[in-house]
C-alpha cells in the first residue's frame, strides 16, 4: 500500500484486522484505499495469536477492527461514519503528529 502522497512516510501505523470472507473488511480497506492511506491488513483466520492480539486491543470479536495509530476507530461502521462527517484525515494527521511527538493542534 502507498501512503498519502501529499504526505509521504507522514502517517501514522493503520491495521485492520480482517479475514478474507468478511465484505465489510472489503469495504474498509478500499475506503482506506480511496483516501491514499497505507495501511497493515492482518488475517485473523489465519493465526489465533493475531485473533487474540485483536480482541485484546479492541475488547471486540468481530472483524473488521481498524487502528489508526493509537486510537481504536471500531468497524467499518465507525470508518466510514469518520470519513462521511469529514473527520477521517483529521484523525489520521493527529495521529501522526502524536507519532512524531508533537503537541497536538488547538481544536483539533
Amino acid at each position: 500500500m502507498t501512503a498519502d502522497p501529499g504526505k509521504p512516510g507522514n502517517q501514522p501505523a493503520i491495521v485492520v484486522y480482517q479475514s478474507p470472507l468478511c465484505p465489510f473488511c472489503h469495504f474498509a480497506k478500499r475506503l482506506l484505499k480511496k483516501r491514499g492511506l497505507a495501511f497493515e491488513s492482518i488475517n485473523v483466520q489465519l493465526s489465533s495469536a493475531k485473533r487474540d492480539e485483536m480482541i485484546q486491543r479492541a475488547k471486540r470479536l468481530t472483524v473488521p477492527q481498524i487502528f489508526i495509530g493509537e486510537t481504536h476507530v471500531g468497524g467499518y461502521d465507525e470508518l466510514a461514519a469518520l470519513d462521511r462527517n469529514d473527520r477521517l484525515m483529521p484523525l489520521v494527521e493527529a495521529e501522526a503528529r502524536r507519532a512524531a511527538g508533537e503537541p497536538p493542534v488547538e481544536g483539533a
